[in-house]
């Protein structure tokens, strides 16, 4: 039994004796090296590398990466990893074979990479497998590579930088293992990364037991029998060399480290050499393996894998890398730029404090484990040195790792001990208030820094090589390419996540340089790029650091200049556009608008003035209005501050936002987006569905203005007159022709609201040329808004929201959407038929709202709006909320609520109150409008006139006798139609009409009769509510109104009073009461069971007084059965210009009004 097999079988028995024994003969074979030949010495460390295979005990694999640690620190790597020169390959590859095969990068771990660089490979194998095992075999490995390369890089033999980037090149076959384990990287689930080039799959996926781990072990170990030792042919090669012929210089003519004099390559080995070097090649198959573990790596070893990638690119010969991006395919070029947003996400810079306070808590911890016995001496050195720095980042910003709360590998007893951990817990100590001694070499909050920045500038610099080499490609079709999103979405990182200072002047000096090379990118065709760029600069803007803002400013300031020279001085419509809609978002997502930021637009502004070659152009004027509107919206934005618990005001300033940017569609699409997100979350629908109506309008009459569709023959010419919304549009919501309705603009849209006539008030501005509206965007929002419509119960309107879109999928012969679009309608007709049988629809109620004190609502003073108030909104409950409102604002004790409805003289109010007045209020309809709107709904659609009444008495009382009793009937008229974009809409007009009490009379007993004659016609009678109906109709008990109205107008001794034609209106509608009671009880009789037999009897006795005591007030016989039908034809025939308008009112109730009928007379209650 040799040694390596007393190492094997003996660890566990005797383990201090067989570390030793591991590490004497590490020591052996290092020294081997002097005086046996290297192929016979690669041979002798391949076989004992080979002993401890890929899931063997945890011992074993560190007695493996302890071997390789010792013979690796040879003094002589470099030259042993290197081919020899003189050596000749026998194969039968031509001279420019082999000329193309030495110029592909090696970037994979192959058989014909480790024939050639045994040492390395070797290294890289061992390390690839141990990322497959434990965490601390994953660390260990890890660390041995990174000391290692570390090394070389401060080796004063290897200074120079041609054999600097020499040595780099031995290690890309580490590209490749980064790209196989990709998706195990700690990315905290911010990149959505798509990665082809593995099959794994995440800890979250697979939960694995013990007996198919042991399967998945054994499984892997047959798969990989061929990667665990080198191959036949490359052991043979190992013994083929008698001395060392090495050279540390520059090895461009060298072919292989490892080769064979005895045998000729094999057929495998020989096709692996031939590659075209003009053609895309993709990654050759690892000696990994494809089947990897599951589980992720931890940040720390994160940052070990990409401190050594990022080690090679900067090192590296340019030429390498060139060479590479030529060669590879476009899912690798996109890998290769996940993997420098990895770099610059995982090394991004968190500030001093963040880090020293991670540091305190790292050396707190420490201490305590140690004071607690857990680790014992201290003397000794440890074996991780960089322990404390990977548990410091095990979590950033507010986001822990399941693993943050312990320190993640505690190797060796003495792993607090070593000189460098008691350095920093000095410092940490000395340093305790958060801020670590200046004068410390090693401070690591210093140390952190400078690699932030070292790592910003490494991938600033590979970003800048590669934009100078694919200049053209990234040019292509003006830059709207996925390789030029790719190269800019890493740019763009640099801006998203935290930087140095010192960083950022070159990351803004890098982009003006991008920007300066592909203008066409941002500056023609889409404006995503533009956009982007414009959101993160105006962030920068707002920096706490001055210089930071400046060269934010600066950087701004030059792509408004690139934007001008691009266009040859017409103007900056590009830039000017992306920055107001930039700003409009940051508004919401990061608050600006501060002092730093208000600094930053001054700085532009000087820029613009002292840039004398464009002083004579329109340019400075063009960036002062600019900075001008951005102040505007940073003024209404603190506006919208100040009212943030108003949404009503918070609507209307968003409003006023949306309308001055008429010229901008994209600006005005913007804020109607941002109202419509305010209704949802307020739960006012309909609101929300006018909005993305609204938006939809907008886009139609963009697309028809710039000659999207082609014009009709004058099929629309009247329809921009002021009478546009009589003309029945649902004609022209079909195809003709094969052309799409759209093509009239906002009028297509005037069927569902005539408010849309706001969006043909587009100014013809060039800011319209750079908005990139289709039909399919068209299409987008009307779907959305059918969504809504369908959530606020407004099912009539989606059969016209889906006819222009049906017009659109016929033209294209899409079936299955026109079979879907043609069931939502089926299905809105259907729940139609279903709300207007049971009227269990609530479309809301309306208020009428005043306010009054100029010291309070400034601009609202003595103005009066319509509120539309969800459902069976009360008055007392809007009431309520209002004064709640605007207590919280001014104070309970300066806000008073006027309780009545009478007509306010702002004069004679007390300027130290801020006066709010509250009034219910009904559609109103006159005799057209009634007969064309016949069911509920069209009695709350597009509705603008409104109508209250408030008694009064000639006297002065607010009531009295009904001989007395007067009211006031107004009617107001709204700026809009409800429903709009906007829950409130100021009152335009007011009409008042006065009543005498022979009128008031009149009035009622009409309304009266209506609701009877209404529930009596229902196709389903409420039998509940035509019963309470009726008992207030006929009860004695409670038919005081009635008859005191006829006691009152209609004996002979009071009629004189009252004009004849009132009089004689008022007999007659008194018959038609009688008529339209003797119908209800008959109707009621046919619908109530036996027990109810009774009541009816009752009811009918109360019939029947009711009709005798008429019957003597107006001196003629009543009888129920002989009242003439004629009656009803008069009542509608006769005219009497003071009652007719009453008449229609009543008929138009809507069904709220109708629950409240009873306290009408009372509307201030």
């Amino acid at each position: 039994m040799n040694v390596s097999d007393h190492v094997f079988w003996k660890n566990k028995e005797f383990q201090e004796e067989t570390r030793n024994a591991n590490l004497a003969v590490a020591m052996f074979v290092k020294r081997c090296f002097t005086f046996m030949d290297r192929g016979f010495t690669f041979k002798l460390i391949n076989n004992y590398v080979n002993m401890i295979a890929p899931g063997d005990n945890k011992t074993l694999c560190e007695f493996k990466f302890e071997f390789l640690r010792e013979v690796c620190n040879h003094e002589h790597h470099i030259p042993l990893s290197l081919p020899i020169p003189s050596a000749k390959i026998t194969d039968q590859a031509s001279p420019s074979q082999t000329q193309s095969t030495q110029d592909v990068p090696e970037y994979s771990l192959t058989n014909e990479y480790c024939r050639k660089h045994f040492l390395t490979g070797l290294l890289l194998r061992e390390v690839g497998f141990a990322l497959q095992e434990d965490q601390d075999i994953r660390h260990l490995a890890l660390a041995i590579l990174k000391n290692l390369m570390a090394k070389h890089s401060l080796d004063d033999r290897y200074a120079d930088k041609s054999k600097q980037a020499r040595i780099a090149s031995l290690y890309l076959p580490l590209y490749g293992m980064l790209l196989d384990n990709m998706p195990r990287f700690f990315m905290r689930d911010i990149f959505p990364f798509n990665f082809n080039s593995s099959n794994q799959g995440s800890r979250d996926d697979l939960s694995v037991s013990g007996g198919l781990q042991n399967q998945v072990a054994s499984a892997l170990r047959q798969a990989n029998s061929v990667d665990t030792s080198f191959s036949k042919e490359v052991l043979n090669s190992i013994t083929a060399f008698s001395s060392l012929a090495v050279s540390t210089a520059n090895h461009v003519d060298s072919r292989a480290s490892l080769i064979s004099i005895e045998s000729n390559p094999s057929n495998s080995d020989k096709n692996s050499e031939k590659t075209d070097a003009c053609e895309k090649f993709a990654r050759p198959l690892s000696l990994i393996g494809s089947a990897l573990r599951f589980d992720k790596l931890d940040q720390a070893e994160t940052r070990s894998l990409l401190m050594c990638f990022l080690h090679i690119m900067k090192t590296i010969s340019e030429d390498v890398i060139v060479s590479y991006w030529q060669r590879a395919v476009h899912q690798e070029i996109s890998d290769f730029f996940n993997i420098l947003e990895l770099c610059l996400q995982h090394f991004r810079f968190l500030g001093k404090r963040h880090i020293a306070r991670k540091l305190a808590a790292a050396v707190k911890l420490a201490q305590a484990t140690q004071n607690n016995g857990t680790l014992k001496g201290s003397s000794s050195s440890a074996q991780a040195p960089g322990l404390l720095s990977q548990w410091m980042h095990s979590s950033q910003d507010g986001h822990r790792h399941c693993r943050s709360m312990t320190m993640p590998i505690i190797r060796g007893k003495n792993a607090l001990s070593n000189p460098k951990l008691l350095q920093m817990i000095d410092s940490a100590n000395a340093g305790s208030n958060g801020n670590v001694a200046e004068t410390d070499t090693l401070n690591p909050t210093d140390m952190e820094a400078n690699v932030a920045t070292e790592v910003c500038l490494t991938v600033l610099d590979i970003l800048g090589l590669f934009t100078q080499h694919h200049k053209k490609q990234l040019q292509q079709d003006d830059g709207q390419n996925p390789l030029m999103r790719k190269v800019f979405d890493t740019y763009l990182l640099f801006l998203q996540i935290n930087q140095s200072t010192a960083a950022l002047k070159h990351v803004f000096a890098a982009l003006r340089l991008f920007i300066h090379k592909f203008p066409s990118a941002f500056f023609q065709g889409k404006a995503d790029l533009c956009g982007s760029l414009c959101y993160e600069i105006l962030k920068c803007c707002n920096h706490r650091s001055c210089s930071t803002q400046t060269e934010a400013s600066a950087l701004l300031y030059f792509f408004m200049r690139k934007n001008f020279e691009f266009t040859k001085g017409k103007s900056i419509v590009r830039s000017h556009l992306q920055l107001i809609k930039a700003v409009s978002q940051l508004i919401a997502d990061a608050g600006i608008g501060g002092s730093r930021f208000q600094q930053s637009l001054a700085i532009i502004n000087n820029f613009a003035n002292v840039d004398a070659p464009l002083k004579s152009t329109s340019f400075p004027a063009e960036v002062k209005d600019l900075t001008k509107r951005i102040r505007t919206v940073l003024m209404a934005t603190s506006q919208m501050k100040e009212h943030e618990k108003d949404p009503e005001m918070l609507v209307d300033l968003q409003y006023s936002l949306a309308n001055s940017y008429a010229s901008t569609p994209e600006l005005r699409r913007t804020w109607l987006e941002s109202m419509a997100k305010i209704h949802v979350r307020n739960g006012d629908l309909s609101e929300a569905a006018m909005c993305y109506i609204h938006i939809a309008a907008l886009i139609a009459e963009y697309l028809r203005r710039r000659g999207y569709w082609k014009a009709e023959k004058a099929r629309n010419s009247n329809v921009f007159t002021e009478d546009a919304n009589l003309i029945n549009y649902n004609q022209l919501l079909t195809s003709r022709d094969g052309e799409s309705s759209f093509i009239m603009g906002w009028a297509a849209f005037l069927c569902i609201t005539p408010n849309v006539k706001e969006e043909g008030a587009m100014k013809e501005d060039t800011g319209i040329q750079d908005t990139p509206y289709t039909e399919d965007t068209l299409v987008e929002q009307l779907e959305l808004c059918g969504d809504y419509l369908w959530k606020a119960e407004r099912h009539e309107l989606i059969a016209d929201v889906n006819k222009p879109v049906i017009a659109v999928f016929e033209k294209r012969r899409d079936f299955k959407r026109l079979s879907e679009l043609y069931y939502d309608i089926h299905r809105s007709y259907l729940k139609v038929t279903e709300v207007v049988n049971s009227e269990k629809r609530l479309f809301g109620r309306y208020y009428r709202v005043a306010f009054y004190g100029q010291g309070f609502f400034e601009e609202e003073e003595s103005k009066e709006f319509i509120y539309k108030e969800p459902k069976l909104t009360g008055l007392s409950e809007i009431s309520q909320r209002l004064m709640k409102l605007y207590s919280d604002k001014f104070g309970a004790e300066h806000v008073k609520m006027i309780q009545d409805s009478n007509k306010i003289n702002p004069k004679d109010l007390d300027s130290k109150y801020a006066y709010i007045q509250v009034t219910y209020v009904t559609p109103y309809f006159d005799e057209k409008e009634l007969q064309e709107k016949r069911t509920d709904f069209e009695r709350h659609h597009n509705i603008r006139r409104f109508v209250f009444e408030t008694p009064f008495t000639l006297s002065g009382k607010k009531h009295g006798d009904v001989e007395e009793q007067c009211k006031r009937r107004t009617i107001l008229t709204t700026s809009s139609s409800f429903p709009y974009v906007k829950k409130r809409v100021q009152v335009i007009d007011q009409q008042s009409t006065e009543l005498n009490p022979i009128e008031v009379a009149i009035d009622e007993m009409s309304r009266k009769v209506s609701e009877l004659n209404q529930l009596c016609y229902m196709d389903e009678v409420d039998m509940i509510r035509l019963q309470l109906k009726l008992q207030g109709s006929v009860s004695v008990k409670v038919n005081a109104g009635p008859m005191a109205y006829a006691r009152a107008f209609l004996e002979e001794k009071n009629a004189k009073k009252y004009p004849d034609n009132q009089v004689k209106l008022l007999k007659e509608i008194f018959r038609q009461f009688a008529e339209a009671c003797g119908h209800a009880l008959e109707v009621n009789e046919r619908l109530i069971k036996e027990d109810q037999l009774e009541y009816q009897e009752e009811m009918k006795a109360h019939y029947r007084d009711m009709l005798s005591e008429l019957s003597t007030v107006m001196n003629e016989q009543l009888h129920y059965g002989t009242i003439s039908s004629s009656f009803c034809s008069s009542l509608s025939n006769m005219s009497l210009a003071t009652v007719s308008k009453t008449d229609c009112v009543q008929g138009g109730h809507s069904k709220a009004s109708r629950i409240g009928a009873a306290s009408r007379l009372s509307s201030n209650q």
